[in-house]
């Protein structure tokens, strides 16, 4: 398989394939120049090459796209067997560093939030099922607007998550406290088919759209714990647990990430060595 395939093959469109084609050619090219081989080049020539796009006076910005195509095309080399390592997955650029989890809530915390979201405010069910999908299983706002009641396995205590392309499908088990809950609601909402949240027998507090929702469900957590933020905070504290006591790849599974980079950044454990790191060999200064 060639690299337009490879690209193809993940879904990308033609005009991203043509870029990610034209950069990757940039650096095969500047390699050869040094008499650099694909198969053998090393994070530190990595790092000379981040260099000299910045004194071609190409933007920090754009050297942070040049990153992620050569990311994208030394996982082709690894899936063609000439690779085994990605020397570029965990550089990023100084200034658009990715975003380090911030305002991480304790297991406790979320715990505690979910069983006192209901019993302590006037919520419908639904809205205790999607803080539920959020807690226990860290989905993202549009995977819960995109769940159907298909997508659930209550008998054997599972649920679907359907892959994007940007994510991956995976299969995540539901935790006991969420399934009478979820049982409750399906016998309430007899629907066939279409979003599991978009029928109600009575009015929703909130609009009904969905984000507007959990927008108004955060509103209301907030009076119960003020460092509650969105979605995405409780999301990333449970990847970040979640890191605690699974393996790396596990996670990258069950958080639906498409490339283990993305993964990596809830490694809290490792983020003040890779700080230090960036810091002192970091290029983009």
């Amino acid at each position: 398989m060639n690299y337009t395939d490879y690209l193809a093959s993940k879904k990308l469109s033609p005009s991203t394939i043509h870029t990610y084609s034209k950069y990757s050619q940039k650096f095969i090219t500047w390699l050869a120049a040094d008499n650099l081989a694909l198969q053998t080049f090393t994070y530190t020539d990595l790092l000379a090459y981040m260099q000299y796009c910045s004194e071609q006076g190409i933007t920090k910005r754009s050297v942070h796209g040049i990153l992620n195509v050569i990311r994208h095309y030394c996982n082709y080399l690894i899936s063609e067997g000439r690779r085994t390592d990605n020397p570029a997955a965990g550089v990023f650029i100084k200034g658009l560093v990715r975003k380090i989890p911030v305002n991480i809530l304790s297991l406790e915390t979320l715990e505690q939030l979910y069983q006192q979201y209901s019993i302590q405010l006037s919520v419908d069910a639904s809205k205790k099922i999607m803080l539920g999908l959020l807690i226990y299983q860290a989905l993202t706002v549009d995977e819960i607007i995109r769940l159907q009641k298909q997508h659930l396995k209550i008998n054997e205590g599972k649920i679907l998550v359907k892959g994007t392309k940007r994510t991956g499908e995976r299969w995540l088990s539901l935790q006991a406290v969420q399934i009478p809950a979820l049982q409750t609601y399906l016998a309430a909402n007899k629907f066939k088919e279409g979003p599991l949240f978009a029928e109600k027998k009575k009015p929703a507090i909130s609009p009904q759209n969905i984000s507007n929702q959990v927008q108004w469900m955060f509103k209301q957590l907030r009076q119960l714990q003020p460092g509650v933020i969105n979605a995405q905070q409780i999301r990333s504290s449970v990847l970040t647990h979640w890191l605690k006591k699974n393996s790396l790849r596990e996670v990258q599974y069950m958080a639906g990430h498409k490339y283990v980079s993305s993964t990596e950044r809830y490694q809290v454990n490792n983020l003040d060595d890779l700080q230090n790191e960036l810091q002192q060999h970091h290029p983009m200064k």
